[in-house]
């Protein structure tokens, strides 16, 4: 009786240890893929769209392509008197493209027009130390 009980609790044990969800699954492999398109490995990104429902990719796609992150960064480049917010997001395209001297002086740029916001001045030390 006791053997039964715990090879019972063994295999409800076992049971919720083992994700068998086809949702979780697809979850996981949906956040490889931005995993791998935020390090700009769009190569390896496209071997996991098969598997993947397209409208869950089409803003992420439009957003952070290389000729996307360009073209916005062109748009942000020639306005002038640059926000914080602007320049934040300069730093942001700047490290998906990784041009990391550029993103460090793009946030440096937002610390000088705003220096006590708590966003910017952690990204500022962090990026500085």
């Amino acid at each position: 009786m006791k053997i039964a009980i715990l090879v019972g609790l063994t295999l409800i044990n076992f049971y919720f240890s083992i994700n068998l969800s086809g949702g979780d699954r697809y979850v996981n492999r949906l956040n490889k893929w931005y995993k791998l398109a935020l390090e700009n490995k769009w190569s390896e990104a496209t071997k996991l769209e098969k598997s993947l429902d397209q409208a869950d990719l089409k803003w992420f796609k439009e957003k952070y392509k290389p000729e996307n992150l360009k073209k916005r960064l062109n748009e942000l480049t020639v306005k002038t008197n640059k926000s914080a917010n602007e320049w934040m997001e300069i730093a942001q395209i700047q490290s998906g493209l990784g041009d990391k001297n550029a993103e460090k002086q793009a946030i440096k740029m937002a610390h000088e027009l705003d220096p006590i916001r708590a966003d910017i001045e952690k990204v500022y030390f962090s990026s500085f130390l």
